[in-house]
């Protein structure tokens, strides 16, 4: 059996990774016909997380979460992701493709949100266990080009409290990541997701070929 293989995307608002993770997908499907390829996204998955995805991801107007309870939440939704989904995928031996995980964690709750990283990482240690990613690959766009993506698809996908933040917390964001890709150069690959997208695709493709063997 082929050993699994676990590949996060990460970025900020507008960066492009639901579309690049499906390309991507699509991509190994096609050249990997006989493995498995397993995609999801962070918030969700499982049926218990897609619960806490909705809480997380819709506004309440009048109640808005405070970041200690959005850490929480995220936690929850990560345990049950790991324990259902992508733990047993990787001992099957599939590909795992995830929309976000616990770097955006990190970056969301912790540098844009104030708490502290080492809270943080302990309380992801407890949800994840052993669970982290061979790769993450990081699109990096400037804050002000990726919103101006989301507004063109208002309307058409799920509300989204992160989308309505003010800029100065999505340049905290893109300052995060990139501080993050830093202190992790061997895991996280940084992608300019300014460029057009099917340049973007290959140099996806490209990444996984230097750094994976499943290509």
């Amino acid at each position: 059996m082929s050993k699994g293989c676990f590949i996060t995307f990460e970025g900020g608002e507008g960066c492009g990774k639901s579309t690049q993770i499906r390309l991507l997908t699509e991509a190994l499907k096609t050249r990997l016909p006989s493995r498995e390829i397993l995609l999801s996204r962070s918030p969700g998955g499982p049926p218990a997380a897609e619960r806490i995805r909705s809480i997380l991801k819709e506004p309440t107007p009048g109640d808005d979460l405070v970041p200690r309870a959005e850490l929480l939440l995220f936690a929850a939704s990560h345990a049950q992701m790991c324990e259902r989904l992508i733990r047993p995928a990787l001992e099957r031996g599939a590909i795992v493709l995830i929309d976000r995980f616990t770097d955006s964690t990190e970056v969301y709750q912790g540098c844009a949100r104030g708490l502290a990283p080492d809270v943080i990482r302990y309380v992801d240690s407890l949800a994840c266990g052993s669970v982290q990613p061979d790769l993450t690959l990081l699109l990096d766009i400037a804050p002000e080009a990726g919103l101006a993506r989301t507004r063109t698809r208002a309307g058409q996908n799920e509300q989204d409290r992160f989308d309505t933040e003010k800029l100065s917390f999505h340049q905290a964001v893109r300052s995060g990541f990139l501080s993050l890709a830093e202190t992790h150069p061997q895991r996280i690959a940084v992608i300019d997701a300014s460029a057009d997208l099917e340049v973007v695709h290959q140099r996806i493709l490209e990444v996984i070929r230097e750094r994976l063997d499943i290509l």
